[in-house]
């Protein structure tokens, strides 16, 4: 088959034999191509190099080297990232980066740090495109910046948290993403509406304040292992779906919008304000708790 190669030609009274062929993995590249006859033949690329995207020498090793596979990338973004397929820990991108492409790159090791400068003097970051990534190992951070897209591509796992505080998001599509083992947070954007998707586990908190959002699909979401934070926004009603854990609090300030609520008896104390009537809800919290 296309799949394989031959080992031994067939005779008159023998059969030919055949192997499978070897594919390179993504820290490999390919040294030789298979023939009918012989098998594909991989090195290694991965390196414990950091790729400095301001020095030139820092870049030109990874193309004259063949490195596939960095340790870290400062100063993203540059051509030489996007020929990379592994970054075993962290990606530190530019404060003055306008978008943001991963690529060949099919994991992130570490954490993807893409802060503006502040909530006051955000940053010009405006696309985040995640390609064939997969899987990212530790926080991912886009705060204050000026982002309207977000592409999540292949992304199915995000060890950390997830961060777009205070951006001009106006819809998010979480595309193949499953779990968020930290918080995801998606504060100040201009949402009015949000669907999660296929995400069924957030490890930690979800926290959705001061956006303009009237709709909410939890989607898949079965579990939230602390806090779920819905207050300054424009809700007229929340239904809960398939979750069946709530950590911490619930947290339902300032919906003005919202005539009740059925909380289906999930999370520890009710944090709320103004005339939403509660139905098979917690406590309310402690003042410290709402805090």
């Amino acid at each position: 088959t296309a799949a394989e190669f031959e080992t031994e030609a067939p005779t008159a009274t023998t059969d030919r034999q055949c192997a499978v062929l070897t594919t390179c993995n993504v820290t490999e590249f390919e040294t030789h191509a298979p023939t009918p006859t012989t098998d594909r033949r991989c090195e290694s690329c991965s390196s414990n190099s950091i790729l400095d995207c301001t020095d030139p020498s820092s870049r030109a090793a990874i193309t004259s080297s063949h490195i596939c596979e960095v340790a870290r990338v400062d100063n993203c973004c540059c051509d030489e990232l996007l020929s990379l397929t592994r970054v075993s820990g962290d990606v530190n991108v530019r404060s003055d980066e306008t978008m943001l492409y991963f690529g060949m790159i099919r994991e992130v090791g570490g954490r993807i740090n893409g802060d503006g400068p502040s909530a006051d003097n955000r940053g010009p970051l405006q696309v985040v495109n995640f390609g064939q990534v997969t899987r990212v190992g530790g926080n991912v951070d886009f705060k204050w910046n000026r982002i309207t897209r977000v592409e999540f591509g292949a992304l199915t796992l995000v060890d950390g948290f997830l961060s777009f505080w205070v951006n001009d998001l106006t819809s998010i599509d979480f595309g193949a993403i499953t779990h968020i083992n930290g918080s995801l947070a998606l504060s100040r954007n201009a949402f009015t509406s949000i669907d999660f998707g296929t995400i069924t586990i957030i490890g930690d908190s979800l926290i959705l304040f001061n956006n303009d959002l009237t709709s909410i699909e939890f989607g898949a979401i079965t579990r939230i292992g602390s806090h779920l934070s819905l207050y300054n926004n424009a809700f007229t009603s929340i239904d809960f779906g398939a979750i069946t854990h709530i950590g911490g609090s619930l947290f339902l300030f300032n919906s003005p919008s919202l005539a009740s609520i059925d909380c289906r008896n999930l999370g520890s104390c009710l944090c709320r304000s103004g005339n939403t009537s509660p139905t098979n809800c917690p406590n309310r919290c402690t003042q410290s708790q709402c805090a």
